[in-house]
């Protein structure tokens, strides 16, 4: 019998193409997660509390639909499979929805706020039926785990190229436009066109190499495999606790504003960060082969405590804020990758434990993960602005001019990029203590998976590819 870690599954089409859509699909969450925030406060004039309010109401609720979408896409069967069908239909309005996020409508306060509210809420569940079923794709394409591990990891490495773009983008098309407004819109329009339009390349470039069930899992078959799900749990619960490590690129624009008095400065600051953290994801299958996810998980938050203490020690100035940043992007873009690896080695515990499969509700998880994690930082954000007595812009004319800030209210901003992410770092290490799918165990459950798979393979005396279906 061939061993599964000696074939391979995935083309340089396939491989190529889930890169790129990811790319696409990162510029968008990019520009989101990084500046929505910004855009809110300092350029829409929302206000923090609004703002904030906004962010968590709106992740929540946008975190809430993930096992719902989760558990459509494990019912779905059509010719095009289970993940696919969705990535044909939701480039285009993923496109036209970024657009509108970016758009400040000439009307009352009130009328901003509504307007606000609606096409965040509209963009997030858009995005929850892409995103999805299109990471439910890196488990299905290959069921040979060393390839997965090796396709997740350049294709990480790809995407976060994307979702680092915006913090190029923006503050450039702030300086050609001559205004936030203008620059904001414009990369509104590019990053939602650009990102649509390559997002589309998930469903022309991809394959779901299983068989499917004759039976699809119920909603209550699919969340008790949370229960039963032990690595899943443990990931979850490490990201969810450890959402403050990424609160230095959360907070970037505002470091760069007004601690080192210019915005388009971000570019230096995170660029550091996404450097290393490419240098980190590109690495991640070397490293792989010395530790394992429990090890690079525990070495990963040393590097991102000391890091953090040490811009503390150094204190605000562009030098040490960018050199500390560098290094420590290096374990987060490590951090960042094994999770999706260990997410996408879950779906294979729950099919040894139970001999079934559930993609789309266990990567669902997943997307539930991030959105939480994300409403946590900008949350976060929004609330030390709050208690740090942030004075917000004010308009004059139609542009918005940042304010002069406080010693105390830098001060707090500093806390944002050192304290608060070595806190982060520190609670993600916790429940990796009880992450035990490594070592000999990962060894037998995929042995015993290969068997599994070749006795319903040689029953069903199908040429299906076994990938556990």
């Amino acid at each position: 019998m061939e061993n599964i870690t000696d074939k391979k599954y995935l083309t340089k089409f396939n491989i190529a193409s889930f890169a790129l859509a990811g790319f696409g699909q990162n510029l968008i969450i990019g520009v989101v997660n990084s500046f929505i925030l910004f855009f809110y406060i300092d350029v829409y004039l929302l206000g923090a509390a609004a703002t904030g309010t906004l962010m968590i109401v709106a992740r929540i609720w946008d975190a809430l639909n993930d096992p719902i979408m989760g558990t459509i896409v494990d019912k779905t069967r059509t010719r095009w499979g289970k993940m696919r069908p969705y990535l044909l239909f939701t480039p285009l309005p993923l496109a036209l929805s970024t657009i509108s996020l970016f758009i400040i409508p000439d009307i009352s306060y009130a009328g901003k706020v509504v307007y606000a509210y609606v096409t965040y809420i509209l963009w997030g569940m858009i995005y929850t039926v892409c995103d999805v079923p299109f990471w439910g794709l890196a488990s299905v394409m290959t069921p040979n785990p060393q390839e997965r591990i090796s396709f997740i990891s350049i294709s990480r490495l790809v995407h976060s190229i994307g979702g680092a773009a915006p913090t190029l983008i923006i503050p450039l098309l702030v300086k050609l436009m001559g205004s936030n407004e203008k620059g904001f819109l414009m990369a509104g329009i590019i990053i939602g066109l650009l990102g649509g339009g390559l997002f589309t390349l998930s469903f022309i470039g991809t394959e779901e190499r299983c068989a499917k069930e004759e039976k699809a899992p119920t909603l209550k078959e699919c969340l008790s495999y949370l229960k039963i799900n032990k690595p899943l749990r443990y990931v979850l619960a490490a990201n969810v606790l450890g959402f403050m490590r990424a609160l230095p690129i959360v907070s970037s624009m505002y470091i760069a504003t007004y601690i080192l008095g210019d915005g388009a400065l971000n570019i230096i600051i995170v660029g550091g960060w996404g450097i290393s953290g490419y240098l980190g994801m590109l690495l991640t299958p070397i490293i792989c082969k010395k530790f394992n996810f429990r090890q690079i998980y525990y070495l990963s938050a040393i590097w991102g405590v000391l890091s953090s203490l040490l811009l503390f020690v150094l204190g605000k100035n562009l030098y040490a804020i960018t050199a500390c940043l560098f290094l420590c992007g290096f374990p987060y873009g490590v951090a960042t990758n094994i999770n999706y690896s260990m997410i996408a080695d879950s779906v294979e515990y729950v099919e040894w434990k139970t001999g079934k499969r559930a993609e789309g509700v266990t990567v669902s998880f997943q997307t539930l993960m991030n959105k939480l994690m994300s409403a946590l930082q900008i949350g976060m954000v929004a609330l030390m602005l709050i208690i740090i007595k942030f004075v917000e812009p004010v308009k004059v004319g139609k542009i918005s001019v940042p304010q002069p800030q406080s010693s105390f209210t830098l001060n707090g901003m500093f806390l944002m990029i050192t304290i608060l992410p070595a806190i982060g770092w520190l609670l993600s290490a916790i429940p990796m203590k009880f992450y035990n799918f490594i070592g000999a165990e990962r060894v037998l459950a995929h042995k015993e998976l290969q068997e599994m798979r070749a006795q319903k393979a040689a029953l069903a005396a199908k040429d299906d590819i076994p990938c556990g279906q």
